[in-house]
């Protein structure tokens, strides 16, 4: 049994697609991490945490609206590849805005840029476990053996590596920049820290995860590999 798993593993060690979707997850969950800084930047940025709500609101219905529509949407672009690809650098795009207008202090341009972002990412949320299991299928075809409930370890990979890695950086760079808790007013550092961690940090998150999905054609990688059999 353990043997079996080990080479399962291997196997998925030298299998580039699914070494793109646990990068990207990873990166996922370092971005989710990212946003959890909000309250410390509604706080003592935008001297309001009441803020945080409102912004999680434009994140989540239209994440929810993106998610309803997804499966239409990927029938509708031939596949998952397009989609997630330029859904993302919508979600780039929008976080970008959000750089901008947290800098003008706008925060009605901050909310409409945030739901931008967030219904550009809404895509690769909803068909990730059909992008796992069309990987799965790459390993298959590949080497005529199944490896899907291997395949989608990279789930609790990269919710755990991801989420571990993006709490100990949020935690290190808060008291790199002299956060003091419960202070009624932060350090110029610790601002300039917390423009970096909620604005800036996200928008580049999202930007490497965009250059990944331009490798992650696993699509038509099974469409040349089933036309080759």
């Amino acid at each position: 049994m353990a043997s079996r798993l080990t080479e399962a593993f291997g196997r998925l060690l030298h299998q580039k697609y699914y070494l793109l979707i646990c990068a990207a997850y990873i990166l996922m969950q370092i971005y989710s991490a990212t946003l959890n800084m909000g309250i410390y930047f509604m706080t003592y940025v935008l001297k309001n945490a009441n803020l945080l709500g409102v912004f999680s609101w434009a994140i989540n219905i239209p994440m929810i609206i993106g998610l309803l529509f997804t499966p239409a949407l990927v029938d509708r672009w031939k596949g998952m590849y397009k989609l997630n690809l330029w859904g993302y650098a919508l979600g780039t795009a929008g976080r970008l805005g959000v750089v901008a207008a947290g800098y003008m202090g706008s925060i009605p341009l901050m909310l409409l840029c945030t739901a931008a972002a967030a219904m550009g990412m809404s895509p690769l949320q909803g068909d990730m476990n059909a992008l796992i299991a069309t990987c799965s299928e790459y390993t298959f075809l590949k080497t005529g053996r199944r490896v899907d409930g291997t395949m989608y370890s990279c789930t609790s990979l990269g919710t755990k590596l991801g989420g571990g890695i993006g709490t100990a950086i949020a935690g290190w760079l808060l008291a790199y920049s002299g956060y003091v808790g419960g202070a009624a007013e932060q350090t110029a550092s610790c601002i300039n820290m917390l423009h970096i961690m909620y604005l800036w940090m996200p928008m580049v998150l999202n930007l490497l995860i965009t250059l990944i999905l331009t490798r992650l054609n696993v699509e038509k990688a099974n469409e040349e590999l089933r036309a080759s059999i």
